[in-house]
C-alpha cells in the first residue's frame, strides 16, 4: 500500500483488467497503480471539496488516467480534490454492438460507485460529479445510490451518450439529489448524431426492450428543463466542438477559457448566460471543458 498522501492523483477503479474485461472489485489507486486504503481516501477527503469524474465510452485504464489527469491539471484554482473514476467502457465489438453492452457496464459501475461514496464520502465538505459521454449513465446511476442526508453540489455532463428526457425520466430521482446541474452539448458532435441512434435501436433488438431512438443529451441538450439545471447555451457552431474534444488523453494548451457570467436560476430573466470565447492557442478545446467546469464549481 502506498503512504497517504492528499496530493497525489486519486482514482476509483472499477476494472478488472487495463484493456476490456467488465466490472471488478472497487479499488482506490493512483496514476502509478499504487494501491490506497479506502481509510487513506476518507481521510484525504475530510472537509474538503471534491468532484468525481467519469470518463467515456471506448476508453481503456491507462488513457482514462492520463486524460483524466489532464482535466483535473487543467481546473482553475481553487481546484477541488479530484478523483476519476475508471469503469470498463472498452470497445472490442464493433462500435454499434459494444455500445450495447457497455451501457450495461456503466450501469453496474454506477451502482457500485454510488454505494461506495454513499457510505463514504459524508466527511467531505461538498461532493460534485463529472462526466464525458457514456460516464453520464455512470455517474447518473450513482447517484440514485446516494440516500439522504448525501447531496450533491454540481453535476456537470458533457456530450452525454444518454437520453436527451434522462434527468426527468429515467434518473429523474437522480437528478432531485443534486443542487445544480450544467448540460454542455454541441450540434457538431458527430459521433452522437451518427452512432447513438443507431446503437440505441440495436439495443431494441438485443435487449427486446422498446426501441429508443430519441436524441442524445450532449447533442442537443435536455429535452424538457428542470428548475436545478443550471442555463447553458449550446456550444457555437464555429467552434466546431467535437466529441472527443472534451477530453484528451493528449496535452493541453495549459490557458484557461475566460470565466462564465453566472446568472442566478432563480431570477425572472431565464435567458441561458454567455459562454467564455474560445481560446486561440493551439489544441484550446479540451483546456476549454475544464475551465467551464471550474465556473460552474467556484462561482461566488
Amino acid at each position: 500500500m502506498a503512504n497517504n498522501d492528499t496530493d497525489h492523483d486519486w482514482f476509483i477503479d472499477l476494472r478488472v483488467h487495463a484493456h476490456g474485461g467488465g466490472v471488478g472489485e472497487l479499488t482506490i489507486i493512483d496514476s502509478k497503480l499504487n494501491l490506497y486504503t479506502v481509510d487513506q481516501l476518507v481521510s484525504a477527503i475530510q472537509g474538503r471539496d471534491v468532484l468525481l469524474m467519469a470518463h467515456g465510452y471506448n476508453v481503456n485504464r491507462p488513457n482514462g488516467i492520463k486524460s483524466l489527469n489532464n482535466f483535473k491539471n487543467a481546473l482553475a484554482p481553487p481546484a477541488p480534490l479530484f478523483i476519476g473514476i475508471l469503469w470498463p467502457g472498452d470497445c472490442i465489438l464493433p462500435i454499434f454492438v459494444d455500445y450495447v453492452i457497455e451501457g450495461g457496464e456503466a450501469n453496474k459501475s454506477g451502482d457500485k460507485l454510488g454505494a461506495f461514496v454513499n457510505q463514504n464520502f459524508s466527511g467531505a465538505g461538498s461532493i460534485s460529479f463529472a462526466s464525458h459521454s457514456l460516464g453520464a449513465r455512470v455517474v447518473l446511476r450513482a447517484l440514485l445510490q446516494l440516500q439522504d442526508p448525501m447531496r450533491v453540489r454540481e453535476l456537470v455532463l458533457m456530450a452525454g451518450a444518454i437520453e436527451d428526457d434522462c434527468l426527468t425520466n429515467d434518473f429523474s430521482a437522480a437528478a432531485d439529489r443534486v443542487d445544480h446541474i450544467s448540460v454542455v452539448h454541441s450540434l457538431k458532435d458527430d459521433v452522437l448524431k451518427l452512432a447513438y441512434p443507431p446503437g440505441n435501436l440495436l439495443g431494441f433488438i438485443v435487449n427486446h426492450d422498446s426501441p429508443n431512438v430519441k436524441a442524445a443529451l450532449g447533442r442537443l441538450g435536455p429535452l424538457v428543463s428542470r428548475s436545478n439545471i443550471w442555463p447553458t447555451p449550446q456550444l457555437p457552431n464555429a467552434w466546431n466542438y467535437g466529441h472527443l474534444d472534451y477530453l484528451s488523453d493528449k496535452g493541453l494548451a495549459g490557458v484557461f477559457a475566460p470565466p462564465v457570467n453566472i446568472d442566478d436560476p432563480n431570477a425572472t430573466d431565464d435567458s441561458p448566460e454567455p459562454l467564455p470565447a474560445p481560446l486561440t492557442t493551439k489544441n484550446w478545446k479540451p483546456s476549454w471543458s475544464p475551465a467551464f467546469t471550474s465556473t460552474r464549481l467556484n462561482r461566488s
